[in-house]
């Protein structure tokens, strides 16, 4: 009984490695197939997979003839082994015996790719591997003419030159108002001169950039800290409220066609005034930047004569409309140099001062330039 039991046992185990050989057989024939007719598939057939695949597809043949070689060894014990057809194997048709019990396995399957949810956080975050592609938030796009920047400080620089300053129309309110406030100041002053009102031929808007505007806004919140710490007796009401703001023109001149034909961009010469004011604003080298009460004496301010001694360079007047933060203003009608590092005062009235500071009728002179804030260019002659 003992040795029938054996003879079974030996007659499994032949035909468990008699199936073994065959796979392996079948295996073996269908990979040296396959290398000899690399050079003559068919690229353009549905079933051809690269070659990378196909490594990959042998690395899993490979793994599921282990898988079977380990389930013979343990599966001694099992006497209805030799009874039982591993379904997983065709001994016809090795072909479709692998292609019908293998998954390709692609890329993707073994990397996936993470899918795009819809939430702009995690697609942005995605595209960071990839410096070549900027992000839509390192993007900024001019709102007037569509160019596209990469820095916030390009997109500035090219809002200063080339939409720097825009005319305004017959029939806009901003004109109608600068008309008056220049028509007024102008007869007011001229009332015993027989000179011709002058012809205003553009008004022109300023479209100041957010660095000006950002250095004028904390210019006046440190005039307003530094009333704020002075004593009771010494406070100025308007400097704490508003820095004691005042309008004010400046006459200063241009070499160029400012705003002519809807041009809304300014140059770069050395010698027009008006232009580097709008871009760069007032220089910190001057002592101090003289603004005056009105139109009229704005106009005074330069010589008359400029016009004709430069006009081989074809120099024009414009009055400059500004916003000033006048601060905590000095007196001194006998004063003969200006010193604007003199902490005691934010700006000096000048000609025609009288005891009394009252900048609204006399010519005020700013220190810093940053106090200063052009909203308005009139192109007129005289």
């Amino acid at each position: 009984m003992a040795n029938l039991n054996l003879t079974s046992h030996l007659k499994s185990l032949f035909f468990s490695l008699l199936l073994l050989l065959l796979h392996l057989g079948c295996f073996i024939c269908f990979s040296s197939t396959n290398n000899k007719n690399n050079n003559n598939i068919n690229y353009n057939d549905n079933n051809y997979l690269p070659p990378i695949k196909k490594r990959k597809l042998k690395v899993i043949s490979i793994s599921s003839s282990w898988s079977f070689i380990k389930k013979v060894f343990t599966s001694k014990n099992n006497n209805n082994i030799t009874t039982q057809t591993p379904t997983t194997t065709s001994f016809c048709s090795p072909r479709s015996s692998h292609y019908s019990n293998i998954i390709p396995v692609y890329d993707s399957d073994l990397h996936p790719r993470k899918k795009r949810s819809g939430s702009r956080s995690e697609y942005e975050s995605s595209l960071y591997e990839n410096p070549l592609l900027p992000l839509r938030n390192d993007i900024y796009p001019c709102p007037s003419c569509g160019e596209i920047f990469l820095k916030p400080n390009l997109l500035e620089q090219h809002q200063t030159t080339k939409h720097a300053v825009s005319e305004l129309r017959d029939g806009d309110s901003g004109k109608n108002i600068v008309w008056i406030i220049f028509k007024t100041g102008w007869k007011t002053e001229n009332n015993n001169n027989n000179e011709k009102f002058p012809k205003i031929h553009r008004i022109l808007k300023i479209h100041n950039g957010q660095m000006i505007l950002s250095k004028f806004e904390e210019y006046r919140e440190i005039v307003k800290v530094k009333a704020k710490v002075k004593p009771a007796r010494n406070r100025n009401e308007r400097c704490i409220a508003d820095g004691n703001e005042l309008l004010r023109f400046h006459c200063t001149t241009f070499a160029c066609n400012l705003g002519q034909n809807g041009n809304s961009s300014v140059c770069n010469q050395n010698y027009c005034s008006a232009c580097g004011i709008i871009r760069v604003g007032f220089s910190p080298k001057l002592d101090g930047i003289s603004t005056l009460s009105s139109s009229y004496r704005a106009h005074m301010s330069i010589p008359g004569d400029v016009e004709d001694e430069f006009a081989f360079m074809n120099v024009k007047r414009a009055m400059l409309v500004c916003r000033v933060i006048a601060g905590r203003v000095g007196c001194d009608p006998m004063m003969t140099e200006v010193d604007k590092e003199d902490q005691g005062f934010d700006s000096l009235v000048g000609r025609g001062g009288t005891g009394q500071v009252n900048s609204d009728d006399d010519e005020l002179i700013v220190f810093n330039p940053r106090a200063v804030l052009p909203c308005f260019v009139i192109v007129y002659s005289v």
